[in-house]
């Protein structure tokens, strides 16, 4: 098995159907943020792939933190994001291009375990995209 840890976004207002959301109109449609973790069968994706992609081995288990944050509770903790390189599409640039310093850290302990071994760690400052 092989995770991502991973930050959820969670959308609130919808839009009508076939209208897109604008870049700039993004931020109105976000309710809050949640951790998300995408689990994967690595070694069955091999096997998929080739010709049609992966099927099974990438939709074998989602698991989402029952905590969603707003953005106002995350407003204190906003940093810049680094410039994108490439430089997106005019119609994908986010005029804010901003994230928020969240720390992430996925550790795992099982019953014969003394202690929790941390198995990854990262920022959510460290997205290329901005959220919206």
């Amino acid at each position: 098995m092989d995770f991502e840890l991973e930050m959820g976004t969670v959308i609130a207002n919808g839009n009508e159907l076939g209208e897109p959301i604008k870049v700039k109109d993004a931020r109105d449609h976000i309710f809050g943020f949640t951790l998300l973790n995408d689990w994967s069968a690595r070694d069955l994706q091999v096997w998929e792939y080739v010709p049609l992609g992966p099927f099974n081995a990438k939709n074998f288990c989602s698991t989402v933190s029952p905590w969603i944050i707003t953005p106002e509770a995350l407003e204190p903790f906003k940093v810049a994001l680094a410039p994108q390189e490439p430089a997106m599409m005019p119609y994908l640039a986010d005029p804010e291009l901003h994230s928020y310093e969240v720390k992430l850290r996925a550790s795992i302990k099982t019953p014969t375990m003394q202690s929790h071994e941390q198995l990854c760690e990262s920022n959510m400052k460290y997205l290329y995209y901005s959220v919206a």
